[in-house]
Protein backbone atom coordinates (compact mmCIF):
# COMPACT_ATOMS: atom_id res chain seq x y z
CA UNK A 1 0.00 0.00 0.00
CA UNK A 2 1.27 3.14 -1.09
CA UNK A 3 1.74 5.96 1.76
CA UNK A 4 -0.80 8.20 -0.11
CA UNK A 5 -3.36 5.39 -0.54
CA UNK A 6 -2.88 5.00 3.32
CA UNK A 7 -3.41 8.94 3.89
CA UNK A 8 -6.64 8.65 1.50
CA UNK A 9 -7.99 6.02 3.78
CA UNK A 10 -7.21 7.11 6.91
CA UNK A 11 -9.24 10.36 5.85
CA UNK A 12 -12.27 7.75 5.07
CA UNK A 13 -12.21 6.66 8.31
CA UNK A 14 -11.66 9.39 10.43
CA UNK A 15 -14.68 11.11 8.56
CA UNK A 16 -16.94 7.77 9.62
CA UNK A 17 -15.39 7.57 12.93
CA UNK A 18 -17.10 11.56 13.06
CA UNK A 19 -19.79 10.34 12.09
CA UNK A 20 -19.99 7.69 15.00
CA UNK A 21 -19.55 11.05 17.04
CA UNK A 22 -15.81 9.60 18.21
CA UNK A 23 -13.89 13.11 19.48
CA UNK A 24 -10.50 14.33 19.90
CA UNK A 25 -9.32 11.91 23.25
CA UNK A 26 -11.90 9.21 22.76
CA UNK A 27 -10.28 5.65 23.34
CA UNK A 28 -11.12 3.45 20.08
CA UNK A 29 -10.67 -0.44 20.99
CA UNK A 30 -9.70 -2.11 17.37
CA UNK A 31 -10.08 -5.62 16.56
CA UNK A 32 -9.01 -6.09 13.21
CA UNK A 33 -6.82 -8.56 12.04
CA UNK A 34 -2.85 -7.38 10.86
CA UNK A 35 -3.61 -5.91 7.28
CA UNK A 36 -4.92 -3.35 5.59
CA UNK A 37 -7.75 -2.83 7.48
CA UNK A 38 -6.08 -2.28 10.80
CA UNK A 39 -3.51 0.32 9.61
CA UNK A 40 -6.44 2.63 8.11
CA UNK A 41 -8.11 2.43 10.96
CA UNK A 42 -5.29 3.08 13.12
CA UNK A 43 -4.41 5.68 10.86
CA UNK A 44 -8.14 7.15 10.95
CA UNK A 45 -8.80 6.92 14.57
CA UNK A 46 -5.11 9.03 15.04
CA UNK A 47 -6.27 11.64 11.96
CA UNK A 48 -9.81 12.31 14.05
CA UNK A 49 -7.67 12.61 17.25
CA UNK A 50 -8.65 9.93 18.86
CA UNK A 51 -6.45 7.30 20.67
CA UNK A 52 -6.28 3.37 18.90
CA UNK A 53 -6.07 0.92 20.86
CA UNK A 54 -5.57 -2.40 18.98
CA UNK A 55 -6.22 -5.43 20.89
CA UNK A 56 -5.57 -9.33 19.50
CA UNK A 57 -9.17 -10.16 18.11
CA UNK A 58 -9.20 -14.02 19.30
CA UNK A 59 -8.61 -12.15 22.86
CA UNK A 60 -11.15 -13.94 25.27
CA UNK A 61 -14.09 -11.85 25.81
CA UNK A 62 -14.01 -11.42 29.85
CA UNK A 63 -10.29 -9.67 28.77
CA UNK A 64 -12.08 -7.67 26.16
CA UNK A 65 -14.44 -6.54 28.82
CA UNK A 66 -11.60 -5.67 31.32
CA UNK A 67 -9.64 -3.66 28.65
CA UNK A 68 -12.32 -1.61 27.49
CA UNK A 69 -13.68 -0.92 30.69
CA UNK A 70 -9.77 0.08 31.99
CA UNK A 71 -9.34 2.11 29.21
CA UNK A 72 -12.77 3.65 29.15
CA UNK A 73 -12.87 3.12 25.80
CA UNK A 74 -16.00 4.71 23.48
CA UNK A 75 -15.79 2.75 20.67
CA UNK A 76 -14.92 -0.35 19.41
CA UNK A 77 -14.25 -1.63 15.76
CA UNK A 78 -14.08 -5.00 14.34
CA UNK A 79 -14.99 -7.39 11.94
CA UNK A 80 -18.49 -9.11 11.22
CA UNK A 81 -17.33 -12.29 12.55
CA UNK A 82 -16.42 -11.13 15.44
CA UNK A 83 -19.64 -9.45 16.69
CA UNK A 84 -20.39 -12.68 19.06
CA UNK A 85 -17.26 -12.11 20.87
CA UNK A 86 -18.65 -8.81 21.70
CA UNK A 87 -21.49 -9.76 23.02
CA UNK A 88 -20.24 -9.33 26.62
CA UNK A 89 -19.52 -5.78 26.30
CA UNK A 90 -21.93 -2.97 27.37
CA UNK A 91 -22.92 -1.88 24.11
CA UNK A 92 -25.60 0.13 22.28
CA UNK A 93 -26.68 -2.00 19.38
CA UNK A 94 -23.75 -2.74 16.92
CA UNK A 95 -23.76 0.01 14.13
CA UNK A 96 -23.03 -1.42 10.49
CA UNK A 97 -21.24 1.15 8.44
CA UNK A 98 -20.77 1.12 5.33
CA UNK A 99 -17.42 0.49 4.09
CA UNK A 100 -16.37 1.23 0.52
CA UNK A 101 -12.84 1.32 1.62
CA UNK A 102 -12.94 -1.95 3.15
CA UNK A 103 -12.37 -1.22 6.72
CA UNK A 104 -14.52 -2.44 9.41
CA UNK A 105 -18.09 -3.74 9.42
CA UNK A 106 -19.29 -3.04 13.15
CA UNK A 107 -18.71 -0.44 15.52
CA UNK A 108 -20.19 -0.35 18.59
CA UNK A 109 -20.52 2.29 20.83
CA UNK A 110 -19.46 1.31 24.74
CA UNK A 111 -21.68 3.38 27.10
Amino acid sequence: MSYRKLSDQALAAAAALGELDVRPDDRVLIMLPDGPGLAEAIAGTIEQGAVPLPVNPPLPAHDLVAVAAEAAARLVLASADQVHALADLDTSPPVLIDRPQGLWAVALRLR
